[in-house]
């Protein structure tokens, strides 16, 4: 194949590897009968593509089979792509076909959620030795960064993208060091600056020791920006000092234009509250640490009508308001004109928006949907789903199953359960054991003998999705256990992890893999440890709402950075978090799991939004 061919086709892989498949661009054709694709670019085909394959020997057969795979890959069959890659008998037949075979495999090693196999592909010795030109480099590059992100080796990752960098185009170093400084950021702040003290580079040392700042003062924008004035001086010839990160060129505008009149919106009595008590006294410890000057009103909402309580601190000179909390009256909110911003703390119920409304909630439902998202990248498509027999339950089944079978999920069976004390039934069914045991029975009764027999387990599910509360699942999961299923990872949500859980109650608990806050899952917040030792609570059942007092502080004045750049993130108490094109806030949990009747907190991982 041609150079520039081969490059050309180089580089809509790594584009399909960054946005995903794109079918628009191969359009594909289907006999009445014929099951198999013919996706076609300009005159050629898969299907005429292999077809000449099995005509010729290597290695023009080996080239055909890598553009039919090309062609797959474009078309967005990765499934196709990679029967296709198998049936290649020849990589390495030149150095041409021996680098889109890597790139082909790494590419679709990465779509099938195996980064591993993607770096393996790319560090083959055959293509280290031959990938030399520079946009050979830049394009295995990406895709180890790609590779290494998706591992959760983000230092590996950024060292990548920062080893690029000299190889591209004035025009295209903005993006890199975008992906760099978004990759650096998932790091913690005391990881960023002891790598700063290890790393050989000055160029890396610069980057880590700008990413360490902005991750250190995330949530006070004025020292923040004080800080990288510093750095600016302190690196003036660094590339990141040349092109800085666009969320950074933003922090002067943040620091001028941060609200100094803010509203607060709550319910301080009745059934909602003890939470909106809980939300306004984590707010205001977090006011008084960083922004004691900022002028602080709260309006209690528990009786009267918003729109009058909006115009009051309207009224009053508010500039921002935060709240309501309760969903009808954020959803009255939606629908009307506003003047001043409002970041509300719910959703509105039908997913109304309004260009001045900003909505941050704490749904359950989110949480369902992440376990979701969890499993099929862990490669876990066949589901038991064991979930309360109430409106809650009824929620987050659908929240979860919406999301599962859309990413090609299969839920295998499912079962609602109420507040019984043995589960052993339930279980069992779901299991197949009964049916296993009455096959036995049947045997003996037929043959008249008695023998030794094993109950056996259904085989065909991947994981149990179980939904309920710490005392439900201490009931439900060693049952599982119990009936063969032991070996059969659990999922579950936040609700099944209590702060006043003994260590003996966990043990019970063992092995359930679920999604919380870092609140409850990581130390060192001062801002946290200070609330939990002046209310108990802030440690117990409402430790989600003084952490979402703690976030709607550390996020409004982030609102315009978060809007106008998509990868820009808040690590916050409730989660890391976004804002999405409807100007919802988005959230990515912790992962923790049960172990000897302790929790230990997984590292986390960030998805985009689908």
């Amino acid at each position: 194949m041609a150079l520039m061919k081969r490059w050309n086709r180089l580089c809509l892989i790594w584009l399909v590897t960054l946005l995903g498949a794109c079918t628009a661009s191969a359009p594909v054709e289907r006999a009445p009968d014929d099951p198999s694709p013919r996706i076609s670019v300009g005159s050629r085909s898969i299907e005429r593509l292999l077809l000449e394959s099995d005509r010729t020997m290597p290695p023009r057969s080996t080239e055909l089979r890598l553009e039919a795979a090309e062609l797959a890959v474009a078309a967005g069959d990765m499934d196709l792509a990679r029967r296709i890659l198998d049936a290649v008998e020849a990589p390495y037949a030149t150095d041409a076909t021996t680098l889109d075979h890597a790139i082909l495999s790494a590419t679709i090693a990465l779509s099938e959620g195996d980064p591993v196999m993607a770096i393996r592909a790319l560090e083959n010795p055959r293509v280290v030795k031959i990938a030399k030109d520079p946009r050979t480099q830049i394009t295995t590059g990406r895709l180890r960064a790609e590779a290494y992100r998706a591992g959760r080796s983000y230092l590996a990752s950024a060292r990548e993208l920062i080893y690029l960098n000299s190889l591209l185009s004035q025009s295209e170093r903005a993006a890199n060091h975008e992906a760099i400084f978004a990759t650096l950021l998932m790091l913690p702040a005391e990881t960023l600056t002891q790598q700063a003290e290890l790393s050989i580079t000055s160029e890396i040392r610069g980057w880590l020791s700008l990413a360490a700042m902005t991750r250190r003062y995330q949530h006070d924008p004025l020292r923040q920006l004080n800080a990288l004035k510093d750095w600016q001086t302190a690196w003036s010839t660094h590339p990141a000092a040349i092109i800085v990160p666009a969320s950074l060129q933003m922090l002067s505008k943040i620091v001028e234009d941060r609200p100094e009149n803010i509203a607060l919106l709550l319910p301080l009595r009745g059934d909602l509250g003890k939470f909106g008590r809980a939300i306004r006294d984590g707010y205001i410890a977090a006011h008084f640490q960083l922004t004691p000057d900022t002028q602080l009103r709260i309006y209690d909402t528990s009786e009267g009508d918003i729109l009058e309580h909006l115009a009051r601190a309207e009224t009053a000179g508010a500039e921002l308001v935060i709240g309501p909390l309760d969903r009808d009256r954020v959803t009255r909110l939606a629908g009307q004109p506003l003047n001043i911003p409002v970041l509300a703390l719910n959703r509105t119920a039908s997913g109304q928006i309004n260009p001045n409304l900003y909505q941050f909630g704490l749904a359950p439902e989110d949480e369902s949907i992440q376990v979701a998202d969890q499993v099929v990248r862990e490669g876990h498509l066949n589901a038991l789903v064991i979930a309360p027999d109430s409106e809650w339950g009824e929620r987050n089944f659908q929240a979860f199953s919406e999301r599962f079978t859309s990413m090609g999920g299969v839920i295998i069976d499912s079962a609602y359960y109420t507040n019984q004390r043995d589960y052993s039934d339930l279980v069992k069914s779901l299991l197949n054991v009964d049916t296993s045991e009455q096959r036995a029975a049947n045997l003996r009764r037929i043959t008249g003998e008695r023998f030794e027999f094993s109950a056996r387990r259904r085989k065909d599910l991947d994981f149990v999705f179980l939904l309920g509360n710490a005392s439900q699942a201490r009931g439900i999961n060693p049952t599982l256990a119990f009936f063969y299923a032991e070996d059969i990872p659990v999922y579950s949500t936040s609700h099944v992890h209590t702060a006043s859980s003994s260590r003996i109650d966990a043990i019970d608990m063992n092995g359930i893999r679920f999604c919380d806050i870092p609140w409850k899952l990581s130390e060192g917040d001062p801002i946290q440890a200070l609330i939990t030792d002046l209310w108990p609570d802030a440690a117990a059942q409402l430790a989600p709402f003084f952490a979402l007092g703690v976030d709607v502080h550390r996020l409004y004045p982030r609102l315009q950075q978060l809007k106008e750049h998509d990868k820009e993130r808040v690590f916050g108490s409730t989660g890391v978090l976004a804002l999405n094109q409807n100007n919802v806030v988005t959230r990515s949990l912790m992962w923790g799991q049960f172990r000897e009747g302790r929790v230990n907190a997984v590292p986390l991982i960030l998805t985009e939004e689908r």
